[in-house]
């Protein structure tokens, strides 16, 4: 008998019992998982509880050319744990509907998988379930991730209060770079190490979990906080939006990494606009209290990942101001970043 290599010599049933059987999906709080229905899961009491959903399609989230179907698959994953570690909350169960053409090599699938069960494992999230249906000629995926958050301890994007200072962790802009190098736009010479942290960054994102999870776990009074998806100016407009806010940016804080001043070179674009206006970043953008900000670097000396003090809430309605070195004031466009249905 021919071995099945592809979507074609493979129907629906089959492809979900390989898929169960590669996953590890024992917990004792999901009595049912893939295979029927619907998932069973239990609940912990004194939690509120999460849900984040994303979907990716192919051409307009990714592009398979360049990233790996282990990569893509891991990606996917950690950009919807990114959402959960924004509520300042623990994910704990995902599942995965995906649309795949029938020329989809079983290969290919397998190592998707592969990508996915890597990261729930890194962050103890189960696969419980999802749908696999035909796509015509794209794929795409969707996950929906399950979290919780102690009751009195979610962090939400309103919030923020004129005066607050804000933070952001790890280097924006650097996942930006790495795809425009991907994507061999970039001519600037550059080291080897330099490109390879930057591709990585893209490709690889880490979810910030656990640098949510002690803030969550501290006192400090955390007043809102999004993760940066979209470019941070314009994520940092979704925390002022609500409550008609605006902020003061600082370009001599803002963190920019070795790697990205060294793409930069040639001032294509100054690494201050690719900080301000990347995207994919996954990292925490959040404003706390001033009074507690000496408390929140002590706090992140436990951590592996840079924290910096990057400005301020004001009381200026949709106005963020970027100071820059010489003292001169820019005003940004919260709007600058990226929008699905913006017509380029």
């Amino acid at each position: 008998m021919k071995k099945a290599t592809d979507l074609n010599h493979l129907n629906e049933f089959k492809l979900i019992e390989r898929i169960r059987s590669r996953l590890n999906t024992n917990s004792p709080r999901v009595k049912k998982g893939i295979g029927d229905d619907c998932a069973i899961f239990s609940t912990l009491p004194n939690k509120i509880q999460l849900i984040s959903t994303d979907a990716l399609i192919e051409s307009i989230h990714f592009d398979l050319k360049t990233i790996s179907p282990k990569q893509l698959g891991g990606k996917a994953m950690a950009a919807n744990i990114s959402d959960i570690a924004a509520m300042g909350g623990t994910p704990y169960l995902a599942v995965i509907s995906l649309g795949l053409p029938t020329s989809t090599s079983i290969n290919f699938i397998d190592k998707l998988y592969l990508g996915l069960q890597t990261i729930c494992n890194s962050y103890r999230i189960k696969l419980a379930g999802g749908d696999t249906v035909t796509s015509p000629k794209q794929l795409f995926i969707n996950i929906c991730v399950l979290g919780e958050a102690s009751k009195n301890r979610v962090f939400c994007r309103e919030g923020a209060k004129p005066g607050d200072q804000i933070f952001v962790t790890g280097n924006p802009g650097d996942s930006a770079m790495g795809l425009r190098i991907l994507m061999k736009k970039n001519k600037n010479l550059i080291s080897t190490n330099h490109k390879n942290i930057l591709i990585k960054k893209h490709l690889e994102p880490t979810p910030r979990i656990k640098e949510s999870r002690l803030l969550a776990k501290s006192k400090l009074k955390v007043t809102s906080m999004i993760d940066v998806s979209d470019g941070l100016t314009q994520d940092l407009g979704h925390l002022c939006t609500k409550d008609k806010l605006g902020a003061n940016l600082y370009e001599d804080k803002l963190p920019i990494s070795n790697a990205l001043n060294s793409a930069c070179m040639q001032k294509i674009h100054t690494s201050t606009k690719w900080v301000l206006q990347g995207g994919e970043d996954y990292e925490l953008l959040f404003t706390i209290k001033p009074e507690d900000v000496k408390k929140l670097k002590s706090l992140f000396l436990k951590a592996d990942t840079v924290i910096s003090h990057i400005g301020e809430i004001t009381r200026h309605p949709n106005k963020i101001t970027l100071i820059k070195r010489n003292g001169n004031r820019v005003s940004l466009k919260p709007e600058t970043g990226f929008n699905h249905f913006k017509r380029k």
